[in-house]
Formats: structure tokens, sequence, C-alpha cells
């Protein structure tokens, strides 16, 4: 059996705001493209996530997130972005 590798929490962070700031992701060999938001980790550090929160499994420290600088195609995270401002939801009640 082997040792589970050491990861310094603030340097693999750092690294990961260095790899994603600025830029969208993938999750794995998926084609669809999201927006970034930052999740809380471990004391205030934060780690990229999907902005639609999309699960997957893991840190991001195996690759299985991937950052990019194509244009975000996620319905929901251009939504949640902005992106899509003519696609507003259909209001349930016509109030007053």
């Amino acid at each position: 059996m082997f040792p589970a590798p050491q990861t310094d929490p603030v340097s693999f962070a750092g690294t990961q705001h260095e790899l994603f700031t600025g830029m969208n992701l993938r999750i794995g060999r998926s084609d669809t493209v999201h927006g970034v938001a930052w999740r809380p980790w471990i004391n205030e550090l934060t780690l990229p996530t999907p902005s639609c929160h999309q699960g997957w499994s893991g840190l991001g420290a195996a690759g299985e997130l991937v950052a990019t600088d194509a244009s975000v195609t996620c319905r929901k995270c251009r939504r949640i972005l902005g992106l899509d401002p003519g696609r507003q939801q259909i209001p349930l009640f016509d109030l007053p």
C-alpha cells in the first residue's frame, strides 16, 4: 500500500487561482464549458467550481477540472453569469 501524496493547501489553492482566474472550465472530457465560481475550502482558501454547481468527483488535483478560454456553453452558467439576458424565467403570476 502506498502512502497518500501530501499537498500543501496554500500552494494548491494558489495554483488553482493562477490557472482559473479569468478563465472558464471544463469537467473531465466534457465539451460543456462552465463559468468559474470560487467555493470555500480550508481556512478561507477557495477552489474553482462551475458557476452552476455541476457536480464532479474530487478537488481538481487530478486534472478533473480543465481551464479554458473557450466561451461558456452551459445554459445554466450563461444565465447565472448574465450572458443570456433575453432568456429569463417566465413569472408564475402577473402581480401588480
